[in-house]
């Protein structure tokens, strides 16, 4: 107990650390975030809009219902071309196409020899074809009507109506990367290297506070033993990535309403519990080794122990773009099975489907206390010899 007790009283000193360190998190998270805007909500289709030249010859009520039709899907202008000089404009890909209504149109549209309307369009490109069928299903749309009885004004606005792709087409919102992965997935997936960053940063140097020499020894001819001492320096150190889980756990939440206890965010955030114990016993093993080694180059240390971890181990790369060699290394570390366990989550697997990636996670946590342990008696033996 005085070990932990003087254990928190040394990290109020590095208070500042933590709160700069979580204050970058805090800022990553909320850059991370600002990209999803309203997931639960879908885009309605469109469709691809196209250049049309327009010729009325008619200007009946059905040619104009026809054109207002065209002008809502594509950009429609009028001119006075010959059909040499609409050959070249199309073959130029100046307009896509060029509709010409005959006169008499409405009159003959119910007979059995009713006029056609004139489309002229590049046919080895398939957006010309694209309009003539949209052309003619709004057209034989009003016939179908009609000849069920309806009346042509009736006719027009059902039509309209029927062909309307947003009355039954639409397309979940999906990220720029066209990926489909979630915001939880997006905002879980590198608050390991916070956390990492955070304690390996401000709660290193308190550790290896009390493996310094002086303080060791004081330490040595007391009533603790070495494993008491060490228990006691890591259930601290945990205690410290406990806090910064939940403090990453309530900021991730406040923009992730959407997913607030359900499943998926239970699991995550279990996923993350896990990671932050093993990320204490990771320290004590770092912790471990002589003070003035790891001292002299902590910087570098930390450093290259977070961004190796998370490069490795899919936080920074996903797993998919990882070589087989890269994954080999990989699944020896916990940021591998992290970054597992969330795709997992992410697919919709159940806590069985996922307990191997938490179990690989305290294997590794287990094996840094241990070998945090050996290490620690081999250095002592050598200094008593």
């Amino acid at each position: 107990m005085q070990v932990f007790k003087a254990f928190f009283k040394l990290v109020k000193k590095y208070k500042t650390g933590i709160i700069l360190y979580f204050g970058l998190c805090a800022l990553m998270t909320v850059l991370v975030a600002s990209q999803y805007k309203d997931e639960d909500k879908k885009n309605k289709f469109t469709s691809e809009s196209y250049d049309l030249i327009i010729k009325d010859n008619d200007n009946s009520k059905l040619s104009l219902a026809l054109i207002d039709y065209l002008k809502a899907q594509h950009s429609v202008e009028f001119h006075d071309y010959s059909e040499d000089e609409l050959k070249d404009l199309i073959y130029s890909e100046f307009y896509t196409a060029y509709i010409e209504i005959p006169e008499g149109f409405m009159e003959k549209h119910l007979d059995e020899d009713a006029l056609a309307v004139k489309t002229l369009y590049d046919t080895g490109r398939a957006s010309g074809s694209f309009v003539e069928l949209q052309l003619d299903t709004f057209t034989q749309g009003i016939l179908k009507y009609e000849n069920a009885g309806f009346d042509l004004d009736d006719a027009i606005a059902n039509t309209k109506k029927a062909v309307e792709a947003e009355n039954y087409v639409e397309f979940n919102v999906k990220n720029e990367d066209n990926e489909s992965n979630s915001k939880l997935y997006s905002l879980f997936l590198f608050v390991p290297y916070g956390i990492m960053s955070m304690v390996l940063w401000c709660v290193l140097p308190v550790v290896m506070r009390f493996n310094s020499k002086d303080i060791k020894s004081r330490t040595a001819i007391s009533s603790i033993s070495p494993c008491k001492r060490t228990l006691a320096l890591f259930g601290g150190s945990t205690i410290v990535g406990l806090m910064v889980y939940m403090a990453m756990i309530v900021l991730s939440g406040c923009f992730l309403k959407e997913y607030l206890f359900t499943e998926k965010w239970w699991l995550s955030a279990l996923n993350l519990f896990v990671f932050s114990i093993v990320n204490g016993a990771l320290l004590m093993l770092i912790a471990s080794f002589p003070p003035e080694i790891i001292m002299k180059s902590k910087d570098v240390l930390v450093n290259i122990i977070t961004i190796a971890l998370s490069f490795l181990g899919g936080i920074f790369v996903p797993l998919e773009l990882l070589g087989e060699d890269v994954r080999a290394v990989g699944k020896f570390l916990p940021t591998y099975w992290y970054a597992v366990g969330l795709q997992k989550i992410e697919a919709g697997s159940t806590l069985k489907d996922v307990s191997s990636c938490f179990g690989m996670q305290a294997i590794f946590g287990v094996f840094c206390l241990a070998a945090g342990l050996a290490i620690s008696r081999v250095c002592m033996y050598f200094k008593e010899s």
